[in-house]
């Protein structure tokens, strides 16, 4: 592992501290609902039937979710956190383990399996007698030192060439903002990330064995049952050329029907329990009615497609902002210089990775993965305008960048094959960038010193606008 390589990870690992003990408790989306999953989870609740059901949970956790200033915290930017909160003893009191109810607010809508970090933390916590708060900090805690070790895996396994591009992902602010507390978003980013180095392998395979489709299935698999709405990614199955999969087209059918079967049997089985607490759940906002919003849009398909453009274009900015990071319940981000940087670093990519010849695709590969992610963003943009707008509302809403995180891999390593084949095909150059040698000299300290500055002013950056919101 290089110098840089090494600064990401002391970076990813700082931001990650601070995002996981210096935001306060329930000031990411949906924490509440996700930190009941989670102890729901630690005493082996995993469905239910009953939508009006009410579950045991303990007093203390119970008081915790809902303490009236924290729960105003994200409503009213006025109202800060008091860090006097703090000033009790570590350990529960004899009281805190006692049984009241608690409602379940459609959290078993969402996935046991995302949940399991959490519910070992609870646990844990539980076992030390530790007090709701310690228990809530530690739940995030664990979470996150599951994900940066599962990282520091994935950079062991991915190809070194497109080692830079899984920095990148796993540096975006918002990503460390999500895998450091209570959501579903930090095991699918894992998942997803472990599908994109996963293709990337299999792509430089001569022939695939049937551990590697094996391996390919699981990990779809894992992936899709983290959350909904990213069924369409499973067209990146076609990337794979076919000679890698079977030698014949008859054969290469058979094994690929064989791995989508594969993919959905497994992704009903283990999401059966999602299934079955869902059937029963039917709040939706005042005058939204799904199944009236589909018939709206198989009557007037033209209108939905204006709709749904003019939609996409309103929220580029906002989703593309999300993406690197508006924090807490979107309520602050950082300053302008920040997004800029990383967008910037984001070109930088393109245009400097070059992938060798064992590694380049062809134009058909190329252009699959931008439909895989087109359909898989027009699919969930369809699925909130079905479960969140009125009936033949001229708006879709409610995306938010953070959503799209899991595109961020694929949309780099498209856009560096573009150029790669661009480059190769055709009369078309890439201008030259005048090399960073000429400004900086032979004397690497300067970038290493430069690179450090940068990840300080970030960090810094963003321990400002979390003090700044809350203290």
């Amino acid at each position: 592992m290089n110098f840089y390589a090494r600064l990401v990870f002391v970076y990813i690992f700082v931001l990650g501290v601070i995002f996981s003990f210096l935001v306060p408790p329930f000031q990411k989306p949906d924490e509440q609902g996700h930190f009941i999953r989670s102890i729901l989870l630690s005493h082996g609740k995993i469905i239910i039937t009953n939508k009006d059901e009410k579950l045991p949970i303990e007093k203390q956790y119970y008081d915790f979710i809902h303490d009236p200033i924290l729960n105003k915290i994200p409503y009213h930017p006025q109202v800060k956190f008091d860090l006097s909160w703090y000033n009790q003893s570590p350990f529960a009191d004899k009281n805190a383990y006692k049984q009241v109810n608690e409602a379940t607010w459609g959290q078993f809508m969402l996935p046991a399996s995302s949940y399991l970090p959490y519910a070992f933390a609870i646990m844990i916590a539980q076992l030390l007698n530790l007090n709701a708060y310690l228990t809530f900090f530690l739940g995030r805690f664990t979470m996150f030192l599951f994900a940066f070790i599962f990282i520091l895996w994935l950079y062991k396994k991915i190809p070194k060439t497109y080692k830079p591009v899984l920095l990148f992902v796993c540096s975006l602010p918002m990503f460390i903002h999500q895998v450091t507390g209570y959501n579903y978003d930090a095991t699918q980013y894992l998942m997803a990330l472990s599908l994109f180095v996963l293709i990337l392998n299999l792509l430089q395979k001569k022939k695939l064995s049937l551990r590697d489709l094996a391996l390919l299935i699981t990990i779809y698999i894992f992936f899709l049952i983290t959350k909904l709405s990213y069924e369409p990614m499973l067209f990146l199955v076609f990337v794979i050329p076919r000679n890698k999969i079977a030698f014949s087209f008859l054969e290469y059918v058979k094994k690929v029907s064989f791995i989508l079967i594969t993919i959905v049997s497994g992704y009903v089985l283990f999401k059966f329990s999602f299934f079955i607490s869902s059937s029963g759940y039917t709040h939706h906002p005042k005058e939204v009615n799904p199944l009236a919003q589909l018939q709206y849009i198989l009557q007037n398909p033209i209108n939905y497609l204006s709709i749904f453009v003019q939609s996409s274009v309103r929220l580029a900015k906002f989703h593309m902002q999300g993406i690197i990071g508006i924090f807490g319940w979107l309520d602050y981000s950082m300053d302008w210089w920040v997004y800029l940087m990383f967008v910037c670093f984001f070109l930088c990519l393109v245009y400097a990775i070059k992938p060798n010849k064992k590694e380049q695709l062809q134009l058909w590969q190329i252009l699959l993965i931008p439909v895989s992610l087109f359909l898989t963003y027009a699919f969930m943009m369809t699925i909130f305008y079905l479960n969140w707008k009125t009936v033949g509302s001229s708006v879709i809403d409610g995306t938010q960048g953070r959503y799209f995180i899991v595109f961020t891999p694929f949309v780099l390593y498209f856009l560096i094959h573009l150029k790669n084949y661009l480059v190769h095909n055709s009369k078309f150059r890439f201008p030259d960038i005048i090399p960073i040698q000429s400004i900086i000299g032979n004397n690497p300290l300067i970038l290493k010193i430069g690179s450090v500055l940068i990840s300080s002013l970030v960090v810094h950056n963003i321990v400002m606008a979390i003090i700044k919101r809350y203290y």
